[in-house]
């Protein structure tokens, strides 16, 4: 059998995902920067709180103060957090029709098992299974990153039907059932997903 060769189905994903994780490294630069600030202030609060103990009453008011100034930093690095959280939202749904569109330029639909099950049978299943894997090996490549994406509830929210969209069943070797074929239906599902062929006896 000749050797069996993919094309890249997800080129122009990979292009869109590599941007949109430029975009998550800035947001979490920014998130580790405030988490930092955070627990500095974390810091100072507790000093802050060991020397009242002992203060006198006028270094007591200027630590009260002190105190509230740290508080109120506080209270700005959190919402700023929240903030960030929104953002991580929005640039996913941003994203969306983004990946949506380089998806469907995949070159997929190219890939048709019912034109090599006309061919030969054995021949036909192994090299659809090693289509199969090739596919399946391409698709769990970016599957978590575009997971991350399509399975946040907002986004789910906002494009319901998105789940749909994005599926092992759907980026595999399309195949359509043929009567009295001289394969069994199961062998051929068999070989879209890429599993091993057993080799019949007096095949060479």
């Amino acid at each position: 059998m000749a050797e069996v060769k993919v094309k890249p189905l997800f080129k122009e994903a990979k292009k869109v995902i590599a941007t949109y994780q430029e975009e998550v490294q800035e947001l979490d630069e920014r998130e580790r920067e405030l988490e930092t600030e955070a627990e500095v202030l974390q810091g100072e609060m507790t000093s802050n709180l060991v020397e009242q103990e002992t203060a006198n009453v006028g270094t007591l008011v200027y630590l009260k103060i002190q105190a509230k100034e740290i508080n109120q930093k506080a209270e700005v690095i959190n919402v700023l957090l929240e903030e960030l959280k929104e953002e991580r939202t929005e640039l996913k749904l941003k994203y969306v029709p983004l990946i949506r569109s380089a998806l469907g330029e995949s070159p997929y639909p190219e890939y048709k098992a019912t034109e090599i099950v006309e061919k030969y049978k054995y021949q036909m299943l192994s090299e659809i299974s090693e289509i199969g894997k090739q596919m399946r090996t391409q698709y769990y490549e970016i599957a978590p990153e575009v997971a991350e994406i399509y399975e946040d509830p907002t986004v789910n929210e906002r494009y319901p039907r998105l789940k749909y969209h994005f599926t092992y069943d759907k980026f595999k070797p399309s195949f359509y059932w043929l009567e009295n074929s001289v394969v069994a239906k199961s062998e051929v599902f068999n070989a879209c997903d890429g599993q091993n062929i057993k080799k019949p006896k007096g095949v060479n």
